[in-house]
């Protein structure tokens, strides 16, 4: 396995939870299953950890991406906030020793798309929840890792 098979399979990643946020009703945003996160600020979340742990060592990089408010990012935002913040840990991948003196890219990879699932599957039961459940076809294709990536 070599850097770029993680970050291929990190571009995966993030292409599903590109394709939940466009699979969000617009009128679902503001919803929480109960306590805790708004679908907005679990989208907000997984960009603003995924930023700061680029910020530890790429400081540049991580300026790239916008700070979000959980309250009023609207879908462009947190598209864009998706696609920025996703470069920026292509980059900390890229960047991080193999030598086994720190956390390796295949434990930062494990812990980061981990994150991220986590946080799909809120927004996810927050939808059903509120009775705005995906279609079974929205929901396999959030799990189809053989598909074509769209371009994004």
């Amino acid at each position: 396995m070599t850097i770029e098979d993680l970050v291929e399979s990190w571009k995966t990643n993030n292409s599903f939870c590109l394709e939940l946020l466009r699979l969000c009703p617009e009128d679902a945003f503001d919803l929480k299953p109960g306590k805790g996160k708004t679908i907005r600020s679990q989208f907000v979340h997984i960009i603003q950890v995924r930023t700061q742990w680029v910020a530890e060592k790429l400081p540049d990089v991580a300026s790239q991406v916008s700070k979000l408010d959980w309250k009023t990012a609207n879908r462009e935002d947190l598209h864009q906030g998706l696609l920025h913040s996703s470069v920026g840990v292509e980059a900390l991948l890229r960047s991080l020793d193999q030598s086994g003196k720190s956390r390796s890219p295949a434990q930062f990879f494990g812990y980061i798309v981990a994150h991220d699932a986590h946080h799909r599957a809120q927004v996810e039961l927050t939808l059903r929840l509120h009775d705005k459940e995906l279609s079974d076809k929205e929901m396999y294709s959030l799990w189809n890792w053989n598909r074509k990536r769209p371009e994004l």
